[in-house]
């Protein structure tokens, strides 16, 4: 029977009050005596409330302790956080949509579960509703339209609660990177760190600032070397042909 109550149950039972009379229900409710009749009918049948059926006098109206629980139920929901339902909700009343049916439709909730969301959203200020001849329609408010046009709100920390708990709480996929990356960052580490090679495929040797005057000093005398090397090929040259031409001219 619970999955039964819709909205218009629950507003009309948030107006009862303890000293309310059947007779009187319908101004309550802006209402004709006979509407006001038809939702009481059905609040009692759902087992919400109760009557006292004295004639002539007036009939008392009590709720009973579903009733009761109903109503702390709703109380409690209405304390909760904005979320994604009530967003979905916002958006298709900022579409137009007023009547808690068609609301219903649009977002596929059971009835029970849509009075709760628009319950919390009129506590909240978001969106009011407005009873007139036994039907309720709802409306944003300017805080509802500017949430709508905003989007989701960015979770806040609750009483007592730090902003470092709430990152805790979050789901280990967003705090922690995924394997992939983590294997990129190691292989581009781990080429950072290689020493360059040349176009041969030789890893050429660390620079040695110790080393490298004795390297220019070899080289230096090696080139030395090779001029002397040199100088003394090109006399032996010369001496030979001077002997050449000398034993030449000998013979002529």
């Amino acid at each position: 029977m619970s999955d039964e109550i819709n909205f218009l149950d629950l507003i009309t039972l948030s107006r009862i009050t303890p000293d309310l009379v059947v007779e009187k229900f319908g101004s309550k409710i802006n209402s004709s005596y006979f509407d006001a009749a038809n939702i009481l009918g059905t609040l009692r049948i759902k087992g919400l409330i109760g009557f006292s059926a004295d004639f002539p006098g007036q009939n008392a109206i009590t709720v009973t302790d579903v009733g009761k629980a109903l109503m702390k139920e709703a109380e409690d929901r209405s304390k909760g956080p904005f979320d994604q339902i009530d967003f979905a909700i916002l958006l298709q009343m900022k579409s137009g949509k007023r009547s808690y049916v068609d609301i219903g439709n649009a977002v596929n909730l059971r009835p029970k579960d849509l009075a709760m969301h628009l319950y919390k959203l009129g506590k909240q200020q978001y969106a009011v509703e407005e009873i007139r001849n036994g039907l309720v329609e709802v409306m944003l408010t300017e805080k509802g339209l500017n949430q709508a046009n905003a989007g989701m709100p960015k979770p806040q920390p609750l009483p007592g609660q730090t902003v470092q708990t709430m990152q805790a709480q979050q789901p280990q996929q967003q705090t922690k990177q995924p394997q992939q990356m983590k294997q990129s960052q190691a292989m581009a580490q781990a080429q950072s760190s290689m020493p360059m090679q040349g176009q041969n495929g030789a890893t050429p040797p660390a620079p040695d600032n110790g080393s490298s005057g004795e390297l220019e000093k070899a080289l230096g005398a090696g080139k030395a070397k090779a001029g002397k090397t040199k100088i003394i090929a090109v006399v032996v040259v010369i001496i030979i042909i001077v002997f050449i031409v000398l034993y030449v001219k000998h013979i002529i």
